[in-house]
């Protein structure tokens, strides 16, 4: 066994020689204290970093604490020497530094941890009930700690022998999307209504029906929009009822009715949004919820109405249904000074004629009975000739004054049907005895 007691021993001389000999391999020495701090600072936070602290906690403590008793690297003179000789060897200064300062990765991480905020998008709600529809959370900026620069950072300052205190530098994370997108096309373009409150239940069901189809559509900037595209045909099958429409200037049961007041809402909405309308049709009478030349007759599959975005943004229809009123805003680009009014012009009025005639057939003993009583067999309507106009403004101020339409409505003269019966004459006369009766009230009266 002793043998074995001088071999090792040379064994351990050479290995401390070699570790005092060689600087690459030997990290710093260990005095009784070593009063170094680096501090941090972000917003109102404070971090510290303590050298003598993270020494101690350090995995290589043992080997430091037994190279102090030399005095090797005591010294931050002794650091800063070691920490550029680093640099110049073309190590990185965070490889350097966490090479000096035990434990620094961790409390970067630490701060790196507790300062991280993720990016968060803009994120939108929409409440069509609302006079205020659209509902946009703002978006928030995330941030990041650059431990890079951070890291150059301390090594500059520190070879510089200047006061280790840092501002933590700080790298925004955009989000992918800001409140701005949203803004951009929900701005309030044109808010028109029509009044249904005489409408049958029907009729109002099947407004109803097609302002849902149409809620919420968005067209993107330059696409065409088909009212007959996207509300589909109007049958029984898609949840229509029969109600009355007009076919060859008369009132007459047929299914969908109504939904050519929803056509003629979203018509005048869209001429006050400013769009360009590439087709808009007239009924064969006149209406009445809306001003002449305003309205917008669909039938599927021989008259649509049809408009395009012409602006730089899409566009959003917002529809609400009341039992009153069939509501249509469009939302988009904002106008800023710009506004749009309708206008329409009575070109000429060419008053109808009514004929009168006696049912003395009876053939409508089931609509009409005495002399007195009438029923129009064939309505009157005044023929008309109307223009309808839509004025630009800006800044309140006419620039521009487009024709739309020109639209003729031929006169309609009407017959209007009497009954032959004569009513029965009253039973009212007075007996002898009811003439004293009265002349005996009237005298207390």
């Amino acid at each position: 066994m002793k043998k074995w007691i001088i071999p090792l021993s040379i064994l351990c001389v050479i290995f401390l020689v070699f570790i005092f000999s060689n600087e690459t391999l030997t990290t710093y020495a260990l005095s009784e204290r070593i009063d170094e701090q680096i501090e941090f600072v972000y917003k109102d936070k404070i971090f510290l970093y303590n050298l003598d602290e993270n020494i101690k906690k350090s995995s290589i403590f043992d080997i430091d604490y037994e190279i102090n008793k030399y005095n090797r690297f005591n010294s931050k003179f002794d650091r800063k020497n070691l920490l550029k000789d680093m640099l110049e060897k073309g190590f990185s200064s965070d490889i350097a530094l966490n090479y000096l300062f035990p434990n620094l990765e961790k409390k970067i991480s630490e701060i790196e941890k507790n300062i991280a905020k993720k990016a968060k998008d803009a994120e939108m709600t929409v409440n069509r009930n609302s006079e205020r529809v659209f509902f946009i959370k703002k978006e928030q900026v995330g941030e990041k700690l650059n431990k890079l620069a951070l890291y150059n950072s301390i090594a500059q300052t520190y070879l510089n022998d200047d006061e280790l205190v840092f501002s933590l530098p700080i790298v925004f994370i955009e989000p992918e999307i800001k409140s701005e997108d949203f803004f951009r096309y929900t701005n309030l373009r044109a808010d028109f209504s029509t009044d249904i409150s005489r409408s049958s239940a029907d009729r109002k069901h099947n407004i109803k029906n097609a302002l849902e189809s149409i809620n919420m559509v968005e067209l993107a900037p330059r696409a065409s929009f088909s009212f007959n595209k996207t509300v589909g045909r109007r049958t029984q099958e898609n949840g229509y009822r029969t109600a009355k429409i007009i076919v060859n200037n008369e009132f007459v049961d047929g299914v969908g009715g109504g939904v050519c007041q929803v056509s003629t809402t979203l018509y005048n909405s869209a001429l006050l949004a400013g769009l360009d309308i590439l087709e808009a049709n007239k009924h064969s009478k006149q209406i009445s919820y809306v001003k002449y030349g305003f309205d917008a007759m669909v039938n599927y599959g021989s008259s649509d109405l049809k408009f395009r975005n012409n602006t730089n943004e899409k566009i959003i229809i917002v529809t609400n249904y009341s039992p009153t009123r069939a509501r249509i805003r469009i939302y988009g680009e904002a106008l800023q000074n710009k506004s749009y009014k309708l206008t329409n012009e009575i070109v000429s009025i060419t008053e109808p004629t009514v004929e009168t005639r006696k049912d003395i057939s009876g053939k409508y003993q089931d609509r009409v009975v005495y002399e007195d009583e009438y029923f129009y067999l064939k309505n009157a309507y005044r023929g008309m000739e109307i223009k309808s106009y839509r004025e630009e403004y800006v800044s309140g101020k006419l620039t521009r004054r487009e024709l739309l339409r020109f639209d003729k409505y031929k006169v309609q003269n009407g017959i209007k049907v009497y009954g032959t019966k004569k009513r029965a004459e009253p039973d009212c006369a007075l007996n002898d005895s009811d003439e004293i009766n009265f002349s005996v009230m009237s005298l207390f009266h």
